[in-house]
């Protein structure tokens, strides 16, 4: 008896260490499934983007990024993505607009996370259902049609004027436009830095200089009248900052450009913003304007399209500053036969035209839509323009091509610069500066992102002597020195006889030196509406559009057949604020 209940004990001993031992195990397993985490790094558009996946009961609970990707653009969208993801559990998402390589790469790097994290990618796919768009409707007194640079100077200088109700529609996730990815130097004749400099300058030397291309002298005199006040009300107002140096750009006469800080179009793009909510305009992004809406050829509103809606929009008066067509192949080729599909573009892609084509459907004229910049320095690539390369305007660069030799002034028109470039061996030129040069500038430190992403690829390089940046991409070493000892000689006697170099003194000598592999991409759109100097928008006939104004690179006129670097800037803000104020004029009527 003693034996039966002596085993006995030891089988129900065993029975409870074993049932302990799965329960601990099955304890264990759920402590591992519920929370798991994956990690991934993938290339970006300004780096590496690091990921990391954190999953609790077997679903996406978190993820943290680490990147460069530019602020208010790249950064938004892995922002948007972030909570897409995360609140869809869904890895097949739509990329955002105006944000592909950020947006492809962050998916990318949070798909191999999961699988790093031994889940399976498939488990978090999800077609996405139609979606059966609401129709609404809203009022405002005044619309504005695209926030970048000329949509919020609009916006904010009609509220200022007293408008009660403002919105600024944007058709992308953000907002910035070209404005944002733009360096966002603004030509101010006689600005306070020059006088500090001892640089002589005027409206109407300005105004000279800018009307070299044929653009409409009246539109150019208020322009030239209006820059530097309006570069003032930025900085006072909008709290702008510029920096105490100013740039040279090609086709001016004199120094003139004021520089934003950190050297981008972001400083503008995110003191507009903030500036934006202080008065109270809505700005509302994934708005695209499908229609401008007239009544006894009166404009009345807009028909807007949403991710889930369609919106009638009734306001009292409409502005149009939804940019250029930079971005539009078809109609770029359309207007110029040298734009092909070998041409990149460093434009928006929200840059299609929109406002051109809407406003042509009201009888709208338009002029110089043939007439195209290109961008000489620009990425091989993608096509990108490349703020590294601003050293050529301020410490100073030579351009030379794949012989070794200068082929035209380095700061010449950026058309007269790029189709140079075009016609040499590859297409390329390779632009060329020494240490000196770059601390002056401080172009590679303002943009040490960019300048890394070169690095990695090549196209940009740093060497002790002249021969091994040659060596890199293949250049003639013996004609490149040869090229750079003539240069650094005339220039110390500041001359330039092979091409009459408008900025000299300076010279490639201090080691080490720098080399950029560069080419033209379509930049900027001089032509689009006819405007008057109150930015109204004017029939073939040159009668008013009733309500309906425009600023910006949505217009043409002033340009003609060449923009002079940093006169955008000064366009889209002189004429955005006059928009404004001409509106707030109409609508208190």
């Amino acid at each position: 008896m003693d034996r039966r209940k002596r085993l006995l004990c030891i089988i129900l001993s065993l029975v409870f260490l074993l049932s302990a031992c799965t329960t601990n195990k099955d304890m264990d397993t759920k402590i591992e499934n519920s929370e798991k985490m994956g990690k991934a790094k993938i290339s970006g558009h300004n780096g590496d983007i690091s990921v990391e996946v954190n999953f609790k009961d077997g679903k996406i609970d978190n993820i943290k990024s680490e990147h460069k990707e530019t602020e208010g653009l790249g950064s938004k969208a892995i922002d948007d993505l972030t909570k897409k993801i995360i609140d869809n559990q869904n890895l097949d998402i739509d990329i955002i607009s105006g944000a592909t390589v950020t947006s492809n790469a962050f998916i990318s790097a949070v798909k191999e996370a999961v699988k790093d994290a031994g889940y399976k990618t498939e488990d978090f796919s999800k077609k996405t259902e139609k979606v059966t768009k609401k129709e609404k409707e809203l009022t405002y007194d005044l619309v504005v049609i695209g926030g970048g640079g000329a949509g919020f100077a609009s916006a904010i200088s009609a509220k200022e004027e007293g408008v009660e109700k403002v919105a600024i529609f944007e058709k992308l996730p953000n907002v910035g436009g070209n404005t944002l990815i733009s360096g966002a130097e603004y030509a101010a004749p006689a600005n306070d830095l020059q006088k500090k400099e001892g640089i002589k300058d005027s409206p109407e030397l300005f105004a000279k200089d800018v009307e070299k291309a044929g653009g409409n002298p009246e539109l150019i005199k208020y322009l030239s009248e209006h820059a530097t006040e309006t570069a003032k009300w930025l900085a006072d107002d909008v709290k702008v900052e510029w920096l105490d140096s100013l740039m040279f750009f090609g086709g001016h006469s004199v120094k003139r450009s004021l520089i934003p800080k950190g050297h981008s179009g972001v400083e503008l793009i995110n003191k507009y913003h903030a500036k934006s909510k202080e008065l109270g305009i809505d700005v509302l992004t994934e708005h695209n304007v499908k229609e401008i809406l007239t009544n006894d050829n009166k404009v009345v509103g807009v028909k807007v399209e949403t991710p889930d809606s369609i919106i009638t929009v009734h306001s009292k008066a409409v502005i149009i500053a939804s940019g250029g067509f930079g971005a539009n192949d078809k109609m770029l080729y359309k207007n110029d036969k040298e734009i092909d599909d070998k041409v990149l573009s460093t434009n928006s892609p929200g840059a299609t035209g929109d406002g051109i084509v809407m406003a042509q459907k009201l009888g709208a004229d338009t002029v110089d839509m043939d007439k195209i910049q290109l961008y000489p320095i620009c990425d091989v690539e993608t096509g990108r323009l490349l703020y590294v390369g601003d050293t050529r305007l301020v410490g100073g660069a030579l351009l030379v091509n794949k012989e070794g030799e200068r082929f035209v002034e380095e700061l010449a028109t950026r058309r007269e610069i790029s189709l140079a470039i075009k016609q040499q061996t590859d297409n390329v030129g390779y632009l060329i500066w020494d240490e000196k040069s770059s601390e002056l500038t401080g172009t590679i430190h303002s943009h040490e992102a960019e300048a890394k992403n070169l690095y990695d690829r090549g196209l940009l390089v740093k060497a002790n002597t002249i021969e091994e940046l040659a060596e890199h991409f293949g250049v003639d070493a013996d004609k490149l020195k040869a090229t750079v000892e003539s240069f650094n000689k005339n220039s110390k006697e500041n001359k330039d006889p092979e091409f009459n170099l408008r900025m000299l003194g300076w010279t490639i000598e201090q080691a080490p030196f720098y080399m950029l592999k560069a080419g033209p991409a379509v930049h900027h759109t001089m032509g689009g509406l006819k405007i008057n100097v109150n930015a109204e928008v004017l029939t073939k006939d040159n009668e008013i559009i009733q309500g309906l104004y425009a600023a910006g690179e949505v217009t043409g006129g002033i340009h003609g057949t060449n923009r002079l670097g940093s006169v955008a800037l000064a366009d889209i803000s002189v004429y955005g604020k006059q928009a404004g104020v001409q509106a707030a004029k109409y609508i208190k009527k």
